[in-house]
């Protein structure tokens, strides 16, 4: 299931689903649906989802986007956003759930990640259905919206946010993709400062950068999160770095960026071009993915995108 981004396709995609969006969710037969998820698992729901628990933030995302606020009993202690998540009872950690928590709350679906194989089987194990969601890029994230609207009964609204986000991205594209690749501008995204870390080709960080279009200094590196040295930052000279508001319990100051030794070298220094971006909209593979694109793009061509934000 695995693929990249193509927005060569997504004009074509577009007309499909906007033949679909008056489309309701169809019972399969018997069931009230049936969805193969991103472990490739048939997942089988008799009757729509009433009680919802999330296991991990993008899917608390995803699921709100759908209008299902009112049907998710419990969510992780990192599931932050929207606000409404906060009031939602808590079963633990990402990736240390409480699943004693998460039964105690008589779920009738329970949304996954990669980090939850025992607990999928524990829940398949106790016929609880288990629809496991895995985006690592913006396809999967519509893939992944496309199987929580089916198994809830939100087809439509699925198809109508997808709709909305491809024809954003549309627009972005439409600008940006007149760019030479060798015109672009070079992009510093931090990670961490100690050990200094970037993002990679295999991270969705690396996506929203291109679909912005800028060019990540560090997307030649097939790790997702590698560690770098000073010393090819500095050789690679990125005309913006990004650094996030929030990463756990560390703090990024541009005042500590632009007083590291030797980085007054780097351009994106001289020139004060140091951006704060909100972690959770450029990292967290959720519906927040195109607001990071949006504000990246107006921040690397302000002149191409006086009209947009």
């Amino acid at each position: 299931m695995k693929k990249n981004f193509k927005l060569s396709l997504i004009m074509f995609l577009i007309l499909i689903l906007a033949a679909g969006c008056g489309v309701a969710n169809k019972p399969e037969g018997k069931n009230f649906a049936v969805v193969t998820d991103h472990y490739d698992r048939q997942v089988v729901l008799s009757s729509a989802p009433q009680r919802i628990v999330s296991l991990s933030p993008s899917n608390t995302e995803i699921a709100f986007a759908l209008g299902l606020g009112d049907k998710i009993v419990g969510v992780t202690d990192y599931c932050n956003y929207p606000e409404e998540a906060l009031k939602i009872s808590k079963v633990g950690g990402f990736s240390t759930p409480n699943m004693e928590a998460v039964l105690a709350l008589q779920p009738d679906l329970v949304l996954v990640s990669d980090k939850h194989k025992e607990q999928v089987t524990k829940l398949e194990e106790m016929n609880i259905p288990v629809l496991a969601l895995i985006p690592e890029s913006m396809d999967e994230v519509f893939e992944a919206m496309t199987m929580v609207g089916k198994a809830t009964g939100k087809g439509q609204e699925a198809n109508s946010f997808i709709f909305d986000m491809k024809n954003r991205l549309i627009t972005i594209e439409s600008r940006v993709g007149i760019i030479p690749e060798q015109d672009r501008v070079r992009v510093y995204y931090e990670v961490s400062s100690d050990p200094l870390m970037s993002a990679g080709s295999a991270s969705i960080i690396n996506e929203v950068i291109s679909l912005a279009g800028g060019k990540n200094i560090f997307s030649d590196v097939a790790e997702k999160y590698p560690k770098i040295s000073q010393e090819v930052l500095i050789e690679r000279d990125p005309q913006f770095i990004l650094y996030p508001g929030s990463h756990g319990t560390e703090g990024f100051d541009p005042n500590s960026i632009k007083s590291r030794t030797m980085w007054d070298k780097i351009s994106a220094v001289k020139e004060n071009k140091l951006v704060n971006i909100n972690a959770d909209t450029i990292s967290r593979p959720g519906p927040r993915l195109i607001e990071a694109v949006e504000k990246l793009a107006a921040v690397f061509y302000p002149e191409m995108f006086k009209k947009v934000n």
